[in-house]
């Protein structure tokens, strides 16, 4: 009788393409009480600049999407934030300021900030877009083996020392903020 390998005991790494598509379909993350989230066709008249594809994620800070700039013709993924958080001036106020912050990270495990503001009472981020699941998705897949977990630790914290030695607190560190990869393969972050 032949028992099924166990993940450790793969030769080949998992499927990530699959794992990304099922992730999508079977376990897109909502918290609970998410606002409302705007279609593509009301945030078209407010990022023109942009061609909006879909929605890749939600929770209480917002919706994500993803979309094409459309000068550069790169992906980009889209943060559109609450409505109701552009009532309050303070909040504004501070996330204009943390957005200013975030976009002088330059670092491989840190998203880049693309753009940051307000458009008519919508206050967004537009960062780079990452082909790939958050660590929640990959967990729920059973995916995630310990030598995975014990090679992506290390990089977290690496990126989160990174960002505290420059003043920024991440504040909501969760599995389904940290992004995992579907490739690996080295990117040369200079190209000029």
């Amino acid at each position: 009788m032949s028992h099924p390998q166990s993940k450790a005991q793969r030769s080949t790494p998992p499927d990530h393409r699959r794992l990304l598509e099922k992730a999508i379909a079977d376990t897109a993350y909502r918290e609970p009480q998410a606002p409302a989230t705007p279609s593509i066709d009301e945030l078209a008249a407010k990022f023109p600049d942009y061609e909006l594809i879909e929605l890749i994620g939600r929770g209480g800070m917002g919706a994500v999407f993803k979309a094409t700039q459309a000068n550069l013709q790169r992906p980009v993924a889209i943060k559109i934030l609450p409505t109701e958080l552009a009532k309050d001036p303070e909040f504004g106020e501070r996330f204009l300021r943390e957005a200013r912050t975030l976009a002088t990270l330059n670092h491989a495990s840190i998203l880049t900030v693309h753009d940051y503001g307000e458009r008519d009472g919508t206050f967004f981020l537009v960062t780079e877009y990452v082909d790939g699941v958050n660590l929640r998705q990959l967990m729920e897949l059973g995916e995630l083996s310990a030598a995975e977990a014990l090679r992506i630790a290390p990089e977290i914290c690496v990126a989160l020392q990174f960002a505290h030695e420059r003043g920024v607190v991440h504040r909501d560190i969760k599995p389904e903020n940290i992004l995992c990869l579907l490739y690996t393969s080295p990117s040369p972050r200079d190209l000029s």
